[in-house]
């Protein structure tokens, strides 16, 4: 007796096998980032505003990012960062993980939060703190990453979700040119539940 494989949605659909024995099927592969914003509009740019730097001797804290919800954990999925330049340079980049202090921190500058999916009126559950100028400080925390990057130019981060900021967690960005430059960050992330 042959078994049918239907619709499970009440369709009359039947699965097909093509003349090898397979199963033919349809699949759209789409980020974790994608699917979490279409669904829930759970996902966030986060971003400095532009900041002209002309410190070079030591770095500029650019971006705090503090996750406050306890329940959830905050997953990044890319990071930018980019500058301005009239001729080749470089810039430095460091990470921080669980900053407290600095003028980044204490100056509480609102950073800029917006929902990926635009027609979201989801609100980001933290704090997001930008430069609002140059030589801002982070003073503590653990550096945990570092890289270079062309100047005029910018770089991406792939990080796919596999940074993960838990809930009363921290992460810091700081920048040093090598020349005047203006620079700015951005980080794409999403909030998931820890269940």
């Amino acid at each position: 007796m042959a078994t049918e494989i239907r619709d499970g949605a009440g369709g009359e659909k039947r699965a097909r096998v093509d003349k090898n024995n397979r199963l033919e099927t349809f699949s759209i592969t789409e980020s974790r980032m994608a699917d979490i914003s279409i669904r829930d509009g759970n996902a966030f740019i986060i971003t400095s505003d532009f900041v002209a730097l002309t410190t070079t001797a030591s770095f500029t804290g650019m971006l705090y990012i503090n996750n406050t919800d306890t329940n959830t954990n905050l997953f990044i999925d890319k990071v930018r960062v980019c500058g301005t330049g009239s001729s080749m340079n470089s810039m430095q980049c460091k990470f921080f993980k669980n900053p407290t202090t600095g003028t980044l921190i204490s100056d509480a500058n609102d950073g800029i939060i917006v929902p990926a999916n635009l027609g979201s009126n989801k609100t980001f559950s933290g704090n997001v703190y930008a430069a609002s100028g140059d030589a801002k400080t982070i003073t503590d925390g653990t550096q945990f990453s570092q890289f270079t990057i062309h100047l005029p130019g910018h770089t991406i981060q792939e990080y796919d979700g596999a940074l993960i900021v838990p809930g009363g967690s921290a992460l810091g960005i700081a920048v040093q040119p090598g020349a005047a430059t203006t620079a700015c960050i951005e980080v794409q992330c999403w909030l998931e539940n820890k269940e």
